[in-house]
């Protein structure tokens, strides 16, 4: 405890000549970032606030270590892009189940003039990738060699991803933003409790391989909540990254040791993979919902598609007729889900290789049929919403953050390994964990995968092929301002949980820390279950549900929800108090 509170105490003191000539600013930024960190040192005082108004910008982040790096590089006189940069890097070091450099994701960048960028840097599958690598004789999925091991790995796009945006559009040099991340991996932080949870969790996989037993059990033990854990490995790969940029990761020797470590146990990638691998700029899904704007990410993300589908269709009822978590709302949002998530894994995919029919998806004409055919007393079973029918005639551990900046620009980015710590698999003395993207395509089209979804041969394996995503990180304006931003973990959830704090906000005229509080439920078409927070619902409610003929999967937690709100006092930055994030501003 002592040795904590040292740390911050640290960190204060290092920056007290610079916050005293920043004056006023600096004043604020003190009382909402680095106090709160001090008084959580001490077990006796509360940790910092889920939400927090501030007049300047900040970051909401799965960690309060990240979000804290995202806010003083922007009090440096960085911007969104350099923070959402250092905030990423952070992650890696200090998230590892989520946050990462071996993974992929979707990032949404608003300029202060309204310009909008989004760039997909998701993982592809490897050139000897073959749609049946995961059966067995028999053609039955064999699920552990999609999830766990060298097998199970996509070429990682994070590193080249961040590269490229940072390139584009920060301010202040690639070495300065790296530079926090280096120093959380070489000076180390304080354990949790709930990073210690996470890594017992998963400690019987993490020791299947000498090199992730090295980096995340010292000495082949549990750490203890307390200790100061560090990442020497990932920050030598960091202080590499920092001097050469991507090239080491993607050509070095960086990616000789990734290749050799994912081919040792069972891989099938090779250094041309790691060469090839590039990310691209997508054109952002644009359109409009009860006088707002909301920009979200097109394929291979699903979750702007889905997102638009289903506001297109809300948007042609009052609301008001559906009280906030009653029967009749739970019950209309899940059958229109049901619809949407039909569509999304039988005809979604990868744009560079499935002609998508999305003009037919998204049409008014759709969006009107399926508030017609609803009738919330009488739900339709999945197994007569055949997707086909439905145009007649014509991944459980990611992480989001959200960064605005003192000009206005603003960064929403979802990015993952795919399930907790990925395949498990570091990559030799890298300190690189590398993801578990593989299971995410359709193994085998109509088996679910690890999220119980059952996908169609529009997501099936090929070689460099972007498997389909649900990371859909949203930004929303008003009036050509930008009104909020925010995103969510949670597999094929994330949709669900990104359009409900919308609705809530929007529709229900919630505050954003009540938004990102209130309960959460969700519809993917199969299973054919709602899977829900069933503690945050009135019992009554659930009866009522189900003497309709709902059933329910039932969750104690969906989501973590990293999001920013624009409010009369500045930006509301809220946490989800569901797990371990804090937000960080000035």
């Amino acid at each position: 405890m002592i040795e904590k509170s040292r740390e911050l105490l640290l960190f204060l003191d290092t920056n007290r000549s610079r916050n005293i000539l920043r004056g006023m600013r600096n004043f604020v930024f003190f009382f909402l970032v680095v106090l709160p960190g001090v008084l959580w040192a001490g077990s006796s005082t509360p940790p910092p606030p889920r939400s927090i108004t501030v007049p300047h910008g900040g970051v909401a982040s799965a960690s309060y270590l990240a979000s804290r790096v995202g806010a003083e590089i922007m009090q440096q006189g960085g911007n969104a892009a350099d923070a959402a940069t250092a905030v990423a890097m952070a992650l890696a070091v200090v998230h590892p189940e989520a946050g990462n450099l071996g993974g992929g994701g979707f990032l949404l960048y608003r300029r202060n003039d309204g310009s909008v960028y989004a760039l997909d840097f998701r993982e592809t599958a490897p050139a000897a990738a073959t749609p049946n690598m995961y059966l067995d004789e028999q053609g039955n999925p064999i699920p552990e060699k999609s999830i766990i091991g060298g097998l199970a790995v996509g070429v990682p796009g994070t590193v080249r991803g961040f590269y490229q945006f940072h390139r584009k559009f920060g301010q202040l040099s690639w070495q300065k933003v790296l530079q926090p991340a280096i120093d959380l991996a070489e000076k180390g932080f304080i354990l949790d409790e709930y990073q210690v949870r996470l890594i017992k969790a998963v400690r019987k996989d993490l020791e299947r391989f000498p090199s992730s037993r090295n980096e995340f059990l010292p000495d082949g033990k549990l750490p203890r909540v307390g200790q100061r854990f560090y990442r020497r490995n990932l920050a030598r790969t960091l202080r590499t990254l920092a001097l050469h940029g991507d090239a080491p990761f993607y050509e070095g020797e960086i990616a000789r040791e990734i290749v050799k470590s994912v081919r040792m146990h069972g891989g099938i990638f090779t250094l041309e993979d790691m060469k090839q691998y590039r990310a691209i700029e997508r054109k952002p899904l644009v359109f409009p919902y009860r006088g707002y704007t909301i920009i979200a990410m097109p394929p291979p993300s699903s979750g702007g598609v889905v997102i638009q589908g289903m506001l297109q269709s809300l948007q042609l009822i009052d609301m008001t007729d559906y009280p906030l978590h009653s029967p009749e709302q739970i019950a209309l949002f899940t059958e229109l889900e049901k619809r949407y998530f039909a569509l999304r894994n039988h005809y979604l995919g990868d744009p560079d290789f499935v002609e998508m029919p999305l003009e037919r998806i998204l049409s008014p004409e759709l969006s009107r049929r399926f508030i017609q055919e609803i009738d919330v007393q009488h739900p339709t079973p999945s197994s007569r919403i055949q997707p086909e029918a439905l145009l007649f005639p014509e991944g459980e551990h990611t992480t989001h953050f959200s960064v605005v900046d003192p000009a206005g620009n603003a960064v929403s980015v979802t990015y993952t390994l795919n399930d907790i710590f990925g395949s498990r698999l570091v990559a030799g003395n890298t300190g690189v964990l590398l993801n578990d993207e593989m299971d995410d395509f359709a193994s085998r089209p109509g088996s679910p995968n690890m999220f119980g979804l059952v996908q169609g041969k529009a997501n099936r394996i090929e070689p460099g092929k972007r498997m389909l995503s649900s990371m859909s990180p949203l930004i929303v304006e008003k009036d050509g301002q930008l009104a909020g931003l925010w995103g969510a973990p949670g597999g094929p959830r994330i949709i669900s949980e990104v359009l409900l704090v919308l609705l809530y906000l929007v529709d229900y005229h919630q505050p954003l820390p009540r938004a990102v509080e209130l309960g959460r439920f969700h519809h993917q078409w199969r299973p054919d279950s709602i899977y829900i927070e069933a503690a945050k619902f009135d019992p009554t409610t659930l009866t009522t549900l189900k003497e309709w003929g709902y059933r329910f999967i039932k969750r104690r937690k969906m989501g973590d929800v990293q999001a920013i709100w624009r409010s009369k006092d500045g930006w509301n930055i809220v946490s989800d108090p569901r797990y371990n994030g804090y937000p960080a501003g000035f």
